[in-house]
């Protein structure tokens, strides 16, 4: 099995794996995203002989991690063949993607997986949140504030006026927003804009600046939101109005990919009536790989902990990446000191983007002080070197924006 970098004359193959592995997959909607240039620098391919097997697409990617930025590698599809499956292809790519990820000083790979549990082996942990809603209109409350801004709306496709608006509210976000805001390639950016059912709605103020935005469809009275964001309050109750406007056409909403801080309060005037009820259902997905800890590490830490705490990290994949490392006193480093705690690469994930807390991650036993057997799972006292840890490392609201 020969595996090397592919180009977009192999695009045709790459669909026909595509086809046969995703059901989902609709060639011509995807047409734009095959046909960027911007798509093609990390595309990798398996051949068995001169015949592609298996495919493999990631491209740089910037995203914030507790506000600051990193360049990333985004992993936005892997597919293999059916009969080829099982054999290690999907490892054997992902090692050569780290290798040359690591090579450009790359420090994260990102993916949206369809097999959590392949990924968790492979060293991706669970690094954001989001939620999705789903609620009947008269959940909705009518109470809405002052807001003193426009909404603009219409169709994406075709309307250079909408698409603009998209992408100044998209740089407003980037700039503005505490979460994990992404800056994608081309070929992901601008793919919305070659949809034929999607619109957006834009709340701006009388200078034009952005201070909310949402895309969403419609069909059959029901109005898919596939992303809803704001800048301050007064965005949010634009936003709001702008879908109280659609009693007449809209009977239920569904809100996908939405924040874990959601100002729920402000939206709903109950979670339940009359036989209708808010659902708000987990949606995370997005997992993170991290390729080299001690950067990271020094990068994410904060540096005003006058304690210290010795942590050894186990990584089945990249042997490199066992390390023991000691973390406090404004910095980071490598240390040959019995270790405090123990912790997997997966699990180094959520505790560096603020996902989940060092004392949570102890007490589910992923956070170890000794044997995972030995935590108390009722009224006990935190150790001291969980609550160090979390002092360097406090949880942090996190949410997929993308």
């Amino acid at each position: 099995m020969e595996i090397r970098r592919i180009d977009s004359s192999y695009k045709d193959k790459i669909v026909e794996i595509f086809l046969m592995s995703f059901e989902y997959f609709e060639p011509e909607e995807s047409e734009f995203f095959f046909s960027d240039p911007s798509l093609w620098e990390y595309v990798w391919g398996a051949f068995d002989d001169e015949k592609l097997v298996a495919a493999y697409i990631s491209y740089k990617y910037l995203a914030k991690i507790r506000t600051k930025p990193f360049e990333c590698r985004y992993v936005e599809a892997v597919a293999t063949l059916p009969e080829y499956r099982n054999k290690g292809i999907t490892k054997a790519i992902l090692l050569k993607d780290i290798q040359e990820a690591l090579q450009s000083g790359v420090n994260f790979l990102m993916l949206d997986p369809f097999k959590h549990d392949f990924y968790v082996r492979l060293g991706f942990g669970l690094g954001f949140e989001s939620l999705d809603f789903k609620f009947d209109f008269s959940l909705l409350s009518d109470e809405i504030e002052e807001d003193n801004l426009n909404i603009v709306s219409g169709k994406l496709l075709n309307s250079a006026e909408m698409q603009e608006l998209i992408e100044k509210a998209r740089k407003v976000l980037w700039e503005t927003s505490r979460y994990t805001e992404a800056i994608e390639i081309n070929a992901c950016s601008q793919e919305i804009f070659h949809m034929k059912d999607l619109f957006g709605a834009v709340a701006v103020d009388k200078a034009g600046m952005p201070h909310a935005m949402m895309v969403y469809r419609k069909k059959e009275r029901k109005m898919k939101v596939s992303n809803f964001s704001f800048i301050d309050l007064a965005g949010l109750f634009a936003l709001k109005r702008f879908m109280l406007n659609h009693r007449d056409q809209i009977a239920t909403f569904e809100m996908n990919r939405m924040p874990p801080d959601f100002p729920v309060e402000l939206f709903f005037h109950s979670r339940w009536q009359a036989g209708k009820d808010l659902k708000i259902e987990d949606a995370s997905s997005r997992m993170v790989r991290i390729l080299d800890p001690l950067p990271v590490i020094k990068e994410l830490m904060n540096r005003s902990i006058s304690e210290t705490v010795v942590i050894k990290i186990k990584d089945k994949l990249l042997p490199q990446n066992n390390l023991t490392i000691e973390i406090g006193k404004g910095t980071a480093r490598l240390s040959e000191a019995p270790n405090d705690l123990e912790i997997t690469i997966s699990d180094l994930t959520p505790l560096l983007t603020g996902r989940l807390s060092p004392t949570r991650l102890w007490r589910h036993g992923r956070l170890r002080t000794d044997s995972w057997k030995n935590v108390p799972w009722g009224i006990s006292e935190v150790p001291e070197k969980v609550k160090v840890l979390e002092s360097i490392f406090p949880p942090f609201i996190t949410h997929n924006a993308n």
